[in-house]
């Protein structure tokens, strides 16, 4: 599944994970391009599988334009050794009825890399909320039995149960719930809900951090998830004792976020 592009070792024992869901808003990916894009990391490899659409683009973290002439393709990984972290950004979705197999695939080289603990970045429908978690923070995580996280540390809320509107059953043994995983409900969350039931099954140390949002500028939404995250793993410095006027964003932005809503209106049609 992954191809190694032979600019790393890849030996990543006791390295976080971090990946993004392809969910509502893309707030993930967008979480990862200001991960990647803020660390200046370079691509170590790729991920290749039937599961995955294909795509081929240019950089998107060049400062200078197309002139190096480097690609990405559609699952791109990005290593770095300071912080110990191997990211994940996937552009393409998964094939329709491939995300089974895909999430196995993932668990597997997961478990082959050994990584401490795996970090899925993911997003839900706000209109999907109940009452309480319509006011306070939009925030919300979850975390395998496997993970030692100290939540109350960080002040993080953890995702409310609730049962499914839709009254979704699951009719095979295999697919089973797990105890710890009843009750979780991330509408437009992508692979999120059940790559968190493949973890808990198979005692992976998983965290999912996701935010509520609804389709449309999600920069900002993709600001306080990698805020929050930068709380548990530090990358990066944050001013804390400044008003949010006066801080300072550390977040460096990917040069392809200029176009990130086509480009401006020409003004000579007015």
């Amino acid at each position: 599944m992954f191809i190694n592009a032979g600019k790393s070792s890849c030996q990543w024992e006791g390295y976080t994970l971090i990946l993004p869901a392809i969910s509502v808003g893309n707030v993930g990916q967008l979480t990862a391009d200001l991960l990647i894009s803020t660390l200046q990391l370079d691509s170590v490899g790729h991920l290749h599988d039937e599961s995955i659409l294909p795509l081929c683009g240019n950089d998107p973290y060049a400062s200078t334009g197309v002139a190096q002439g480097v690609l990405v393709t559609s699952a791109e990984v990005y290593e770095c050794k300071e912080k110990e972290l191997v990211i994940i950004q996937q552009r393409a979705p998964l094939v329709k009825g491939k995300q089974r197999d895909f999430r196995k695939k993932l668990l597997a080289w997961i478990k082959e890399c050994k990584f401490s603990q795996v970090v899925l970045l993911s997003s839900t429908h706000s209109h999907e909320r109940v009452d309480s978690q319509i006011t306070g923070s939009p925030f919300r995580f979850l975390s395998t039995a496997s993970l030692s996280i100290s939540a109350d540390d960080l002040k993080w809320q953890r995702l409310e149960t609730r049962e499914d509107m839709w009254g979704v059953q699951r009719q095979t043994a295999e697919e089973t719930i797990p105890e710890e995983a009843k009750g979780v409900y991330i509408p437009g969350g992508g692979m999120a809900k059940r790559f968190f039931e493949d973890c808990c099954r198979e005692q992976v140390p998983l965290a999912v951090l996701m935010v509520f949002c609804s389709e449309g500028d999600n920069i900002p939404d993709a600001m306080m998830l990698v805020s929050e995250l930068n709380k548990w793993i530090k990358v990066v410095q944050e001013a804390e004792n400044q008003s949010q006027q006066q801080r300072r964003s550390p977040w460096k932005k990917p040069k392809s976020w200029d176009l990130l809503y086509g480009s401006a209106v020409e003004s000579s049609l007015y």
